[in-house]
């Protein structure tokens, strides 16, 4: 009976550690927005929708801090363009202490540090191709561990173009370019343990770098298109693209590496197929899918992905893309976009949105319809977008189809709204009103920004809670 009761119990722990394996589905935040939500509402959000993971595109102490005593675990980035600030042992330290340990000192749960972004890419970060990224990654490394934090994680992140474009995941190897560069990188993940962190966005792999039919991109392909690779069939470019890395690692002498999903997620506007309806399908479908546990082909078992991203980044640059600005599931307001279950429980509702969120009043800046002088129509339309956020307006978005001076109110629309609806922003040399009416048409949105995080400290006369 004894005996029993120990093998049921054994089972018993091999059963929960079986059902608490380490993994999850967390999601990346960036604040390239000119209406950046209230980090405290962040925390909320996340909370409320039972997420546990947030990859932060930044390392700032008013950010971080906010997350003190909230269980969530926290990936925080130092940028490209901060590199110089650790580049030395000292700097190091200092940029350890300051950004890592004092936080965690004070509750703050940062699990990993992520140096720098896509430092071999060749599309979309082809000018931040960085040979500092792996040196300042070992000098981050060794003063953690020096600092008794050997637990947080440094790592930094690849996108798929790192691999060469192949047909069959088999063929997958790095590319040559960068083959050098790459083992030094694999070798230092290895000795520490680090994930190999990739950034997959099948829409982009699918339309631009395969030329396959949108229908592959979804995890429920309609299609009937597959790529048959040996033994192995692949119905998606999920678990296509996952096992394309998989066989490069095999190749490179790292078949046991462990794969993060750091970035994966559908944009919806400023691109084909970019859109509220299929971002939805696809979210829907591949969380599903990791919900099931079952992996890939050669990657069996539960996947760790952040979906990507929390928010819209009106201030992102377009030079990749102008869809670059439309990856958030919540639009940047803090209203969800569309429904997507982050309980992983395959509910069809639409996830909490922002609360708390201020308002700037219900008016729109449009033109007043005088075309007496195109020239000056045309250079105050070119100021407003060169300055404030039109990509809605590309070909194929959701604004395209504006006709002509719907396109010239949506541009000085945009620049009143980043303005803070100052009053004198929406003169246009005499082509703006200020008007109570909506000028939205059908689906494009002419929108109202939010209170930015700085002026939301202080309302009305009253500290808020940040």
């Amino acid at each position: 009976m004894k005996m029993r009761l120990q093998m049921s119990l054994m089972c018993f722990i091999v059963l929960v550690i079986s059902t608490q394996v380490n993994s999850f589905v967390g999601i990346t935040w960036g604040r390239l927005q000119t209406q950046q939500l209230v980090p405290s509402m962040v925390v909320d959000m996340l909370l409320q929708n039972k997420i546990p993971q947030l990859r932060l595109m930044t390392s700032g102490y008013d950010i971080v801090e906010i997350f003190s005593g909230s269980n969530i675990s926290l990936s925080v980035t130092m940028g490209n363009q901060y590199l110089s600030q650790a580049n030395r042992n000292d700097l190091a330290y200092v940029w350890v202490n300051d950004r890592i340990k004092d936080p965690i000192n004070k509750g703050v749960n940062i699990v990993e540090v992520t140096i720098g972004s896509e430092p071999f890419s060749n599309s979309f970060f082809k000018e931040a191709n960085n040979t500092q990224i792996m040196p300042v990654l070992k000098l981050i490394r060794d003063t953690l561990d020096d600092m008794k934090l050997g637990h947080v994680r440094a790592t930094t992140g690849h996108g798929m173009d790192v691999l060469k474009v192949t047909k069959f995941p088999s063929e997958a190897e790095f590319r040559d370019d960068i083959k050098k560069p790459m083992l030094e990188s694999l070798q230092e993940f290895n000795r520490t343990g680090a994930p190999f962190v990739i950034y997959m966005f099948p829409i982009h792999f699918v339309k631009e770098i395969m030329n396959y039919p949108m229908e592959f991109a979804f995890m429920n392909n309609k299609s009937g298109f597959k790529i048959v690779d040996g033994n192995i069939t692949y119905t998606n470019a999920v678990e296509l693209m996952i096992d394309s890395l998989a066989w490069a690692l095999k190749k490179a002498g790292y078949p046991n590496m462990k794969i993060m999903i750091g970035q994966i997620g559908w944009p919806t506007d400023g691109y084909p197929h970019a859109n509220i309806k299929n971002a939805e399908r696809f979210h829907k479908g591949l969380l599903k899918y990791v919900a099931s546990k079952k992996g890939t082909p050669l990657r069996p078992g539960p996947l760790d992905i952040y979906l990507h991203s929390l928010s819209d980044e009106n201030k992102f640059r377009t030079v990749y893309g102008t869809f670059q600005r439309h990856w958030g599931i919540y639009r940047a307001d803090g209203n969800p976009k569309y429904k997507i279950d982050f309980s992983l429980q395959d509910r069809d509702e639409y996830p909490t949105q922002a609360k708390g969120i201020v308002k700037m009043p219900n008016r729109w800046c449009k033109f007043n319809g005088d075309t007496s002088d195109m020239n000056l129509v045309n250079k105050n339309y070119d100021l407003s977008c060169d300055a404030a956020d039109c990509t809605r307006l590309e070909k194929g978005a959701s604004c395209d189809g504006l006709n002509f001076e719907s396109r010239i109110s949506y541009a000085f629309n945009a620049y009143f709204q980043k303005n803070k609806q100052s009053l004198k922003k929406c003169d246009f040399d005499g082509l703006g009103q200020i008007v109570a009416t909506n000028p939205s048409v059908g689906n494009c949105e002419f929108p109202i920004e939010i209170l930015a995080f700085q002026d939301q400290i202080v309302q009305n006369g009253m500290v808020l809670r940040i």
